[in-house]
């Protein structure tokens, strides 16, 4: 009689070579010994990996390629394809027209780009490169430009000896003394003598002098409201409105700056209303000139010490910021913009002037440049962009003000600190870090731990005053972008060669970060490229291995589903870069496939078609050809436009049925039936493949794993399925007949569902294994399979 075994889930996708004895594991029974070109459901059961549409060939197929996903919402998703030192735009449609925009990055830096998008803009960061971001402005005008910075980020506070003396305080109209009205408005003017480009100011409050009412002191005579205009000749014209400026400090310095790109020979500051004193006060005013034509200002270090490694200035100092405290209490940062010596620059105010002329040794270096290295790493996280790791700080975090990313990054910082100020430190894990990404807290791998970034008391908000570092776990990173499911994120772990979760306790305090790949470690061994996550329909993370399969995992935590399978292209296509974005009504997958075409290497531009749906589709339009193409039109027996396919024997769909194969001459190929067709799809064919694990079944006396076996009988239950075959093994396998005696032979056999009791070539040495081969054009859907296996006693 023998034993019968029902599989219903294969949840477990294919096991390591490590787990074929594991009979008394649980996920023994819902594992595979292998599952090729087959893919997990979140359901359970298996069905065929879709096909690819040939969408287009690089630039230059000799040089590697990159996708970087640019995603505004769901209907406005593109793909970028950097290659060949320029991006191209890709969408649902293909090329969006000519679009093709140079960029800086070197073919070696490609799988090395950092990213991270805000609504029309997409950030980009590597090591050795000045941050830059990706601009659309309109379907067909792209755009790739360096992210300038206003002030900072900065190395630690100077703590040596040595001071920095500056020869001008930066103002550029000579300031404005002491002012005071008691009727409103109350106008400050200043003339500039040339005409100037005047882009920022600072306003001085009255100190507190002993005897004077309460009614006249500086914080009430302060102004509240006012527009500082610019004079064109006949109008004033605001450039910058301000509301609600209270709560002054006595002798308080308040800087304001603005966009402004017009010259003018006069600025005033009109005051409508003050902070409820008999008076309005303004003690001093300073301006701030555009650093484009503002004339530069020299600063003289009393020592190389401190400055590079004690080694001074030198020449790649250009563009990096050095910021000074005042006697006002402010920061006042400048930009290099030459270098003269070891111990002399000159540079461009950014911010707000100096009050006096003098020397500090209150100042800090630009934590980035030429000479310390650029971020590698970019995030956004709690309005706040967020950069880390440099050459020089390569455990380093530097985020931005509260929302002081849009033009220009804002790293400044206030004294005493504010919340709203820029935040920088350094982990106290020194490994170098890896990724960022974006959950409850800032996730942060590195080279030796998975650490956070978050709030320290958590009935706070976020900020500078308010913030901690911790560690999550020792386990460390490769520098490879993390996928986000859910409320978990997905990384990869050292050497590349596992996946770990990190996600919060069960009891939703702190983090782990367990193995989720640990069962299927072969599928790793060659190393992990990439990352990629496609939701719908089947929560699959996708990622390109180091042999050029595609990897996938079908993960759906809460439902205690993670599905390895593994995925080899037609043609012996090699995956070098996989990425996904929103499509219609599913996330699509699109890979860059390297292949050989007449012995020339290609890389081409692929899209994974849809999984067939019998309510919503025809098996004429079923996809299970990679590198595909679709001639739809008037019915015809050759089919054209496959040049990207010449001399490759080809398998062809047309009407639902299967054509015998061809090989593409002159970039066509002819239906070998005769009968035309409306609807045909040709491309490369591919195996999916799929065997049970050895049958653990017995006669009742022990295990019966490793004894000899054989199986009686199979029932498969199918659902949508086109075309199988199933046996003990590949050479063994017989073709499951779809064609039915009462099917009109006129037209394509209908897809098969429900089941089928296969009786395969079987001998006692089989020990109980079973395989199931899909190799045509048409979709293969599995849903469960029952064996009948007859042990020896």
């Amino acid at each position: 009689m023998g034993s019968y075994d029902l599989k219903p889930v294969f949840s477990r996708g294919e096991l390591s070579p490590k787990l074929h004895s594991r009979a008394d594991l649980e996920h023994f029974k819902t594992g595979l010994k292998e599952c090729q070109n087959f893919m997990v459901m979140r359901q359970g059961g298996l069905t065929r990996r879709p096909g690819t549409q040939f969408v287009g060939e690089v630039k230059d197929s000799s040089r590697p390629a990159r996708f970087i996903p640019f995603i505004f919402s769901a209907s406005q998703a593109y793909m970028l394809v950097f290659n060949a030192g320029v991006f191209r735009v890709y969408t649902l449609g293909g090329r969006v027209g000519t679009v093709e925009v140079a960029h800086p990055y070197a073919d070696a830096d490609l799988f090395q780009l950092d990213y991270d998008q805000t609504n029309d803009v997409l950030d980009i960061t590597h090591k050795g490169y000045q941050p830059r971001r990706v601009k659309r402005r309109a379907d067909t005008d792209w755009a790739i430009e360096v992210v300038p910075a206003k002030d900072g980020p900065y190395l630690p506070l100077n703590d040596t000896a040595t001071t920095i003396v500056t020869s001008s305080t930066g103002d550029a109209l000579g300031g404005s003394p002491y002012s005071e009205a008691q009727d409103l408005p109350f106008s400050i003017a200043v003339s500039t003598g040339s005409p100037k480009i005047i882009i920022g100011y600072t306003i001085t409050s009255k100190a507190n002098n002993a005897g004077v009412s309460a009614s006249n002191n500086g914080t009430v005579n302060s102004p509240k409201t006012w527009t500082f205009e610019g004079f064109d000749g006949t109008n004033w014209i605001v450039l910058d409105t301000q509301f609600g400026q209270s709560s002054w400090s006595y002798a308080e310095t308040r800087f304001f700056q603005f966009k402004n790109n017009t010259p003018y020979t006069q600025y005033r500051l009109y005051i409508t209303v003050n902070n409820g004193g008999d008076y309005t006060t303004v003690t001093n005013m300073k301006f701030l000139e555009n650093p484009a034509t503002a004339p530069a200002i020299t600063l003289k270090a009393s020592a190389i010490v401190g400055i590079n490694g004690n080694t001074g200035f030198v020449a790649s100092d250009i563009g990096r910021f050095i910021t000074m405290l005042g006697a006002d209490a402010i920061y006042h940062p400048f930009q290099i913009s030459s270098v003269t010596s070891s111990t002399v620059v000159t540079a461009k105010l950014t911010g707000s002037p100096l009050p006096k002329i003098g020397g500090t040794a209150q100042w800090r270096f630009g934590a980035w440049g030429e000479t310390p290295g650029w971020p590698a790493h970019v995030a956004t996280f709690e309005q706040r962009k967020v950069y880390a790791r440099t050459n020089t700080q390569p455990s380093g975090i530097w985020a931005t003000k509260t929302g002081g990313y849009g033009n220009e990054l804002d790293f400044s910082v206030s004294v005493p600190l504010k919340d709203d100020d820029a935040i920088s430190f350094t982990l106290t894990d020194v490994n170098e870090i890896q990724w960022l990404a974006e959950g409850g807290d800032l996730l942060i791998g590195t080279a030796g731990a998975a650490r956070t970034m978050g709030r320290d008391s958590p009935n706070l908000p976020f900020s500078a005053n308010n913030f901690r570092q911790s560690l999550a776990s020792s386990y460390a990173s490769q520098p490879v972008r993390p996928a986000k499911i859910g409320n978990s994120t997905v990384f990869v772990s050292s050497f590349g060669k596992a996946m770990r979760e990190f996600v919060q306790g069960d009891s939703g305090v702190g983090y782990t970060t367990p193995d989720i790949s640990v069962l299927s470690d072969h599928l790793f061994a060659p190393g992990i490229i990439e990352l990629s996550y496609a939701q719908e329909p089947d929560s699959i993370i996708w990622l390109p291995n180091g042999k050029g399969e595609l990897i996938g995992l079908t993960y759906e935590k809460d439902q205690s589903m993670a599905g390895m399978h593994r995925h080899v292209m037609g043609g012996n296509g090699f995956v070098e870069s996989c990425a996904t974005k929103p499509g219609q009504g599913r996330n699509e997958v699109w890979l860059i496939v390297r292949r050989t075409i007449t012995g020339v290497t290609k890389r081409y531009i692929e899209r994974m078609a849809a999984p067939f749906q019998a309510a919503t589709s025809t098996p004429d339009k079923a996809w299970y050809l990679d590198c595909a193409l679709q001639y739809n039109g008037t019915p015809a027996t050759d089919v054209t436009g496959l040049s990207h396919l010449e001399g490759q024997t080809v398998a062809i769909l047309a009407d639902g049925a299967r054509e015998a194969d061809q090989i593409v001459n002159g970039g066509a190929v002819t239906l070998v039936s005769g009968r035309p067709a409306g609807s045909v799809i040709v491309g490369l064919s591919y195996n999916s493949r799929a065997r049970l694990m050895p049958s653990p079944a017995s006669a009742g006396d022990g295990s019966g794993l490793g004894r000899r076996k054989k199986i009686v009988f199979a029932k498969i239950d199918f659902l949508d399925t086109g075309s199988l075959r199933v046996g003990r093994s590949s050479s063994t396998a017989e073709e499951v007949a779809f064609r039915h005696t009462t099917d009109y032979l006129g037209a394509a056999p209908p897809l098969e569902t429900g089941f089928y009791d296969a009786r395969p070539e079987t001998s006692w040495s089989d020990k109980g294994e079973f395989t199931l081969i899909a190799d045509g054009p048409l979709p293969a859907t599995i849903r469960s399979i029952t064996l009948n296996t007859d042990p020896e006693p």
